[in-house]
């Protein structure tokens, strides 16, 4: 309760009184007539002007006094104040006693000398719109005096979700059908939301207000007649209701999965070793995403780290993340694991990953998904059908270990197998030692037989090549001799031959030829002329003597026949 109006006793006056607030006493200075009571602590308005009061006040929660109601319907009607104006008269209704939907009369209260009857006027008076709405106002009031519950799913609550002032629909809505069965417009105001939402959020679980989910909120009935605008009043949320309701939507999902055989499909895959190409859904902006990357990056694993970026809340999360856990699909061969991760929140946030496709879509994912949506007393539906971690850290952890676990398995295998090799090399150094000592023994074995042998043979050997050599000497003299007498005889026959030859090149000397008195004659290309065939008429011819030569002139040229043998 903000604060509260009532009645006088003087009937003519509203007494509001509330705690300090600066919104609060603004509100009150554009009432008419106001007045601060300093002796009371109160302020005093005239009870003439309650439905500016009643409109003003209410939207605050103010709690009303009983005699309020009454005089907005007219049933009680104000003390009259001597400095006051006369207070404006409410039409007639057309028939005397007339009563509306609600079962309310309608009968506008009359002005001073006017009949109640209307058939003593001479027109009835029309209502104007703001009389009307404010009757319609005083019925709904009257109607619904008490606070109700009411069941809807929030609609446009995150339009104003930074606001002071939280303005939305509740719907109700039909399986099967688009549109709402029903709308009605609902206001949070500041003061309730003050109290209200931090409750919420501290609850065991959490919950947080979001378009999407359906609550169940104690409210009032209010309608404003400056804008005809109806709508409820927010005075409590019931938590329980709403996170039952999201429970029973995960269970449903959860129900499906397993009859369809896919609730621990993705969970049973296995990671490769080592895990070092990381694909990752989230949001780039989101803390979770950071504390993430960081983890990595501090271990020196030299993980290949790629984002996808999504919505991690709000309507966007869900066709953002399918989009996301398709495009990994596709690209399955390029990576190792999948995560998905995202900061702290409340259930109602958590309630975004419980959607029925999401969660078929990670459950026939060909990648194994690692989880990490930021919540340490709460499991969303992916949870349940992927490897959990509570945060985007500890999924990063999660990786370094396995990593580094990998890593200790390779190294203790690599000293079991070094250990094992040196026990392999020492027994084969044993053996060979042993087989070297057995080789030497027998290799000395062998050399003093070979040895031994080789003596003999030489023995017999020196013996044997003593007499070949002899026989073989004598053999080579022989020959020896044969080759000096065929050698002798070749020289003097050779040298016969050469003798008659140089006695022929004497005898065919050219130069002896001219000295016996014969000339060559040589033709104009300097070659010899043996014939005289060879020389032609005027031809010019050198003619070489025994002391010279002469330049001579062919003439004439005569052949003669050479004589018959």
């Amino acid at each position: 309760m903000t604060g509260t109006v009532e009645l006088d006793q003087d009937g003519a006056h509203l007494l509001i009184r509330f705690p300090y607030r600066e919104d609060l006493v603004a509100m009150v200075k554009e009432l008419p007539g106001r007045r601060w009571d300093p002796r009371g602590k109160v302020w005093r308005v005239p009870a003439t002007h309650v439905e500016a009061v009643y409109a003003a006040c209410s939207r605050h929660l103010f709690e009303f006094a009983p005699e309020i109601p009454s005089l907005l319907a007219g049933t009680l009607q104000p003390a009259k104040i001597e400095t006051k104006a006369p207070s404006r008269p409410r039409p007639p209704l057309p028939e005397h006693g007339q009563q509306g939907q609600l079962g309310l009369p309608l009968a506008a209260p009359t002005s001073a000398g006017q009949s109640a009857d209307p058939s003593a006027s001479e027109a009835p008076q029309a209502w104007t719109v703001s009389q009307l709405n404010e009757r319609v106002r005083d019925g709904l009031r009257l109607v619904f005096p008490d606070a109700l519950w009411v069941i809807g799913e929030i609609v446009d609550f995150d339009k104003t979700a930074d606001r002071q002032h939280h303005f939305f629909q509740l719907v109700e809505k039909s399986e099967g059908l688009a549109r709402p069965r029903a709308v009605v417009e609902v206001a949070l105001f500041a003061s309730t939301a003050e109290r209200l939402l931090p409750t919420l959020a501290r609850g065991e679980p959490a919950l947080t207000l979001r378009d999407g989910i359906e609550i169940r909120a104690l409210v009032k009935v209010d309608f404003y007649p400056a804008s005809g605008r109806f709508q409820l009043i927010v005075q409590d949320i019931d938590p329980s209701f709403t996170l039952g309701k999201l429970a029973l939507s995960r269970e449903q999902v959860l129900r499906e999965l397993a009859q369809r055989g896919l609730a621990q499909r993705n969970r049973s895959l296995g990671l490769p070793l080592p895990t070092l190409r990381i694909g990752v859904l989230t949001s780039p902006d989101a803390d979770g995403w950071n504390d993430f990357l960081r983890h990595l990056e501090e271990s020196g694993c030299g993980f290949d780290v790629t984002l996808f970026p999504i919505r991690v809340q709000g309507v966007e999360l869900k066709p953002t993340l399918l989009r996301g856990l398709a495009w990994f699909a596709a690209r399955q061969q390029d990576f190792d694991c999948l995560c998905i991760v995202r900061g702290g929140g409340s259930r109602t946030d958590l309630a975004w990953f419980d959607d029925r496709d999401v969660a078929l879509a990670v459950a026939q994912h060909p990648l194994k998904v690692l989880v990490g949506i930021g919540h340490q007393r709460d499991q969303s539906v992916l949870d349940l059908i992927a490897h959990s971690e509570k945060t985007p850290t500890a999924v990063a952890a999660f990786l370094v270990r396995g990593l580094e676990g990998a890593r200790e398995e390779l190294t203790e295998r690599a000293m079991r197998l070094a250990d094992a090799a040196a026990d392999l090399l020492a027994d084969e150094r044993r053996r060979l030692v042993t087989a070297a000592r057995a080789v030497v023994q027998a290799s000395h074995r062998a050399l003093a037989d070979a040895r031994r042998d080789l003596g003999d043979a030489a023995q017999r050997l020196g013996t044997n090549v003593t007499v070949r050599l002899l026989r073989e000497r004598n053999e080579l003299r022989r020959s020896a001799d044969r080759v000096a007498n065929s050698a002798r005889r070749q020289l003097e026959k050779q040298q016969g031959l050469l003798e008659r030859a140089a006695v022929r090149h004497r005898l065919l000397d050219p130069r002896r030829v001219l000295q016996r008195g014969f000339a060559i004659v040589r033709g104009a290309d300097g070659r010899v002329a043996p014939s005289v065939a060879r020389l032609a008429d005027g031809e010019a011819v050198r003619v070489q003597f025994r002391d010279g030569h002469a330049e001579v002139r062919v003439q004439t040229t005569q052949r003669e026949d050479a004589p018959e043998a």
